[in-house]
This record gives C-alpha cells, structure tokens and sequence, in this order.
C-alpha cells in the first residue's frame, strides 16, 4: 500500500544564523539522517521533522517573483527579473524555481534558499535568503519544462517565421548550482515538442521539416554522451499531432490526435504501441495532456474539459466519471505531491481526491470555497514536504491540509498573481508490498 511519509530527520542542534555571501542571511540547522520510517500510530509522518517550505508566486503584470515563508505565510522576498514569468516551476530537487519567459526566450533561476547537503553522520540543512541567481538559458520560446525524478528537460520550440530550430537543455539542482547543463540537442527544425528523461535516455519528439503543423508526429530514443546525446532509435509508430507526455516505472506515454503511443522499456530495450481513441470519443476531442502516477500504469488523460483513463498494461483508454453530483465542472485539476492523488476542483468549491493506488476511483471530498466566480481561474500547489495544498484564487491563498481534509489557513495578496511554484525539502515516501 501506497503511504505518504516524510524523511524522518531528528533535529540535533539548534539553528545559527550566519552571514553568507553577498550579506545574504543564511540559517544551518543540523540534522541526524536517520531511515525514512513512518511514524508510530497512524502511518503518517507529522509535520515538525520538516518546514513547510517556501511559495514562489510570479506577478502577472511585472517582472517580479514574490517568495512567501510557509511557516508564517510572510513575504520574504520580492526578486526582479529580466522580464515577466509566463511560467514558473520547481526544480528536480525543489531548490530552486525555473521562471519561463517565453515570449523573451529566457530562462532564469530563483534560489528559493531551502536546501540540504549531508556532510558525514548529519544533514547540513539551509535557510537561506532567496536570491536571482546568475544562471540562465537563452534560447527560442522555451515552453514545456518536464522534471523527472532528479532532473528536468527544457524544451525550446524555434520559431517558424525566423528559421530557428528547436532544442533541448538537461537539468538537474547540482548542474543549476554549477551554472550549467548537464547535456544539450538541437534539432534540425523547429517544433513544439516535448521531451523525458529516463536514467541515461530521453524520448523525445520528432517532426519532419515539410509538414505544416508545428506540433511533431514520431518520437526518437536519445542516449545522453557527456554533453550531448546520440539518437539511436526512432520508433515506427506514428504519434499525429503529438502533445503532452508523461512516464511510469515501465512507459512513457505521448498523446496523439488519434490516441496515446505506449512505450515501453525493458533494461535498454524500448517498444512501442498505439492506443486508439476510443470511438465514443467526440469527433475532434483529443487527448491533449498525460498525468499520473510512476507506479501506476494507468493515466490521467485529460482532454478539453474531460478526463480519460489511459491504461498503458491492457491498452485501453475509457473515460473518467469523476463527478459526484451532476452539472458539476472541472475549475482546475492538479496532484499532490507525491502524485498518490488527483485533486480536482470542481464548479461548487470542492476539492476532490481520486486515488492513484485504486486506479483513480473517487476517495474523498473537500469544502474549500463557499462560492466561485464563473471566471475564476484558480491555481493548485501542492507541498512535497506535508500532505498540504495550496490553492491560489484571485488575490487569495488557501492552505487544505489533505490528511486531515480541513482547510487550515488563508492568507491575502496584494499583487495579481500568475504561475506559482512551491520549494523547500521534499519528504519522500514509502511503500508496503
């Protein structure tokens, strides 16, 4: 059975402020890494063994990111950066968030300030203060960003007008604080494509330069070769008008116009399988994003304002009849943040849990708001750390706290926000077979 359980890590020294570089002020708790374990009663882990971390929240109209210390939901920090972020998320290890200004062909990292190293019987674990740091990507329309376990892809799309091919840069905390990428390709045309990262392989996207559409139809296995990486396969199985992606343990999945392309891997051995769309699938719906669970075949396919189960083993796609009451729409959708659940929120202001360990049948519910406006646009962050969820609606935060299924605090903005990203240690889990 599938539990969510945080690093168990026994606090052994009280925390020293210290003076860093650039008179930035740093705190070091050490701390005693003992086995993840979960704690004695309820199978739960308890908030105090890690901080809550730390919420970065871009401002839509400028070209600042507003850094909140979840302990209090205090402002911290107001950075400034080159030009406003279109997309904010975290790095691979929460570190650090990746502010995408595709519109300006930037990339740019924020050092949230929480972060932990092991130095010999202890970790060494940091509270600094949030900082722009020095390193960042220049390249065309940077737009799907795709983290997987300790690293991440950043997919640059070209430009058609301009002639300029797409790329993609590999990522990792470690290659971050280096000021540098692990590894980097370019294309021999532009797209907008897509890419994952499996140990020492990447699926990524192809498309042939003579088509019209921008979106890619076939995906190629890459090998990474220190720096660069080699092709060295591209798979039969067409995927037309290819976006979104996502992996398990054992496939990664593309959605296509007229299904999911599965591919599977066996050590170094990848093979691939399309899906079709199911025929009660309205014509000219698609499947246009994957989500789910590593350890479970099955998958959230989300297509307009419909969800579909992908199922990558007995390749099958049915639909998800998530709602509990008729009438009922999706506001917005998201994942806690180990991805054990999805959570959706739905027209009447409840949040909805559907568990990945029961193929995302319904578990649970949660009054969040008493009322939504018809044009809210509400934006889900979940914590790594706690069983805690932030939702972002208007100029307002609301913190549920999905283990005990109560809302726990709320706290006000005075900017308008746009994307938002939450950092801080990440707790792991752990796993009963």
């Amino acid at each position: 059975m599938n539990k969510f359980s945080l690093k168990a890590l026994v606090l052994a020294t009280a925390a020293a402020a210290l003076v860093g570089c650039g008179d930035s002020e740093t705190t070091i708790t050490e701390i005693e890494p003992t086995p993840s374990q979960p704690a004695v009663g309820d199978g739960h882990d308890h908030e105090g063994e890690l901080g809550k971390g730390r919420l970065a929240i871009a401002d839509v109209n400028q070209a600042v990111v507003h850094i909140f210390n979840l302990e209090d939901n205090g402002l911290m920090e107001s950075l400034t950066i080159t030009n406003p972020a279109e997309y904010l998320y975290a790095s691979p290890g929460s570190r650090y968030a990746v502010a995408v200004q595709r519109s300006f062909n930037t990339v740019e990292f924020i050092d949230g300030g929480v972060w932990q190293e092991l130095h010999g019987d202890h970790y060494d674990q940091h509270s600094d203060t949030p900082e722009l740091t020095s390193f960042s990507l220049t390249d065309v329309k940077p737009t799907h960003y795709v983290p997987r376990d300790d690293k991440a892809i950043v997919f640059f799309d070209g430009d058609k007008d301009t002639g300029v091919n797409a790329g993609l840069s590999l990522l990792s905390d470690e290659s971050i604080s280096a000021n540098k990428v692990i590894a980097e390709h370019h294309f021999d045309t532009y797209m907008h494509g897509t890419a994952e990262v499996r140990g020492d392989f990447v699926l990524t996207t192809l498309r042939e330069s003579g088509t019209e559409s921008s979106l890619p139809e076939r995906v190629a296995l890459f090998e990474v070769h220190g720096d660069h990486f080699h092709q060295e396969q591209v798979f039969e199985e067409s995927c037309p008008a290819l976006h979104g992606s996502f992996q398990t343990e054992d496939y990664t999945a593309f959605a296509c116009s007229d299904g999911v392309l599965a591919i599977e891997q066996q050590g170094s051995v990848f093979t691939a399988k399309k899906i079709s769309n199911p025929v009660s699938m309205i014509e000219g719906v698609r499947i246009g994003s994957l989500k789910g669970s590593e350890e479970s075949n099955v998958m959230i396919g989300k297509a307009s304002s419909d969800f579909f189960l992908v199922d990558l083993a007995s390749q099958s796609i049915t639909p998800l009849n998530w709602q509990q009451e008729a009438n009922l729409t999706s506001v917005a959708y998201g994942f806690d943040g180990h991805n054990e659940h999805m959570l959706i929120l739905d027209s009447e202001g409840h949040l909805n849990l559907y568990s990945a360990e029961s193929n995302w049948q319904f578990e649970s519910r949660i009054d969040v708001f008493e009322t939504l406006a018809e044009d809210a646009k509400p934006l889900i962050v979940s914590s790594k750390a706690h069983e805690l969820v932030y939702i972002i609606n208007g100029q307002e935060v609301t913190t549920i706290d999905l283990h005990d299924s109560e809302v726990i605090a709320h706290f006000d903005l005075d900017f308008t926000p746009g994307k938002a990203a939450w950092l801080g240690v990440s707790g792991e889990k752990e796993h009963e077979h």
